[in-house]
This record gives C-alpha cells, structure tokens and sequence, in this order.
C-alpha cells in the first residue's frame, strides 16, 4: 500500500522515500498494488477540528515516478478523506481477501499519522502488516516519524525479511 506520496506532502526532508518507494516496488514482487491519495475539503472534519485544508487537485494525485514503476500492474487506486486506506473509496479488505492476500506492507507518508491508522486498521482486519521503514516518512517532523516508528517496532509491525537485502537511500 503506497500512502499520500503526493506533491502536498513531499518536501526536501521526506522526499528520499520516493526512490526507496521506487526500488521497493521494483526489487520485491507483490500480489496487489494499492495507492492512496489524500484530500480533504473546506468545511471537513480536518478544517473544522484541525483548522487544515488540503483541497483535490494536481498536489493531491500520487506523484508520477511511483506511478511510473506500477505501470504494469492493475493498480487498485483509493481516495480518501481519512487516515486509514481502508476507509477510502473501495473496500480493501474484501478484494484482498478475494486476492487471498494475507500480509499487507504500507510505505509513505505520514507514518505518524496515515501510515500508522492504516498499519492499525490492517492489523486489525486480520492481515499480518508490516510499515516499510525506509519507505516511510512525515511531512511535519521527523521527531513525529520517530515515534510512530517506535509504536510500530514495539508492536513488530516494521519490515520484513523480503525487504531486508535491499539497499535503502539513507534515511533522515
């Protein structure tokens, strides 16, 4: 599952994932492929209670070079208006069952906050789920990045031995 890799949350920090995101999807040979795009609107719980917009648009779409790599696949897309993927706009868990998919790898932004509700929500559902941590990053505060990192690592819900022999950029 790629989460919010969209211009809106890319910046100079967080930006490395992208060709982690890239060599991941490239070097691992997955059963499904799901992105996830972001936005949410004026008058919006985000507005309301965050006093934050981030309006549908050309900053909203997953950024090209992800979706370069996924080409070939039948990529299942989802927008959503919440944290978790599984609350977007198809129902996840049911095709990956029919897919008989039983681990799910989220990669992308912000760990602190989609990444984790959908890592959560996956775990929830029954899946065994893992957060790619070379492949994640926050688009506020890498001390936030952090400690959601720490909350997956204590749950053993970070990487996998399919990802291990793949040489990340350097993470920040």
């Amino acid at each position: 599952m790629v989460v919010d890799v969209q211009p809106s949350f890319l910046n100079a920090r967080n930006e490395y994932i992208v060709k982690n995101i890239s060599k991941l999807l490239s070097k691992v040979k997955y059963e499904a492929h799901v992105v996830a795009t972001f936005h949410a609107e004026k008058g919006s719980v985000w507005d309301v209670q965050q006093k934050w917009v981030c309006l549908k648009g050309e900053s909203t779409g997953t950024i090209e070079k992800i979706l370069k790599n996924l080409k070939i696949f039948d990529v299942l897309r989802i927008e959503k208006t919440t944290k978790s993927v599984f609350k977007g706009s198809k129902n996840i868990a049911s095709i990956l069952r029919k897919r008989d998919i039983t681990e799910v790898h989220v990669v992308g932004l912000d760990t602190n906050d989609c990444v984790l509700a959908t890592a959560y929500e996956s775990f929830d559902l029954g899946f065994i789920t893992y957060a790619i941590e070379e492949c994640c990053q926050s688009s506020s505060s890498a001390k936030l990045h952090d400690k959601a990192l720490a909350i997956l690592r204590a749950q053993k819900m970070t990487n996998n031995s399919c990802v291990e022999k793949i040489s990340f950029q350097g993470v920040r």
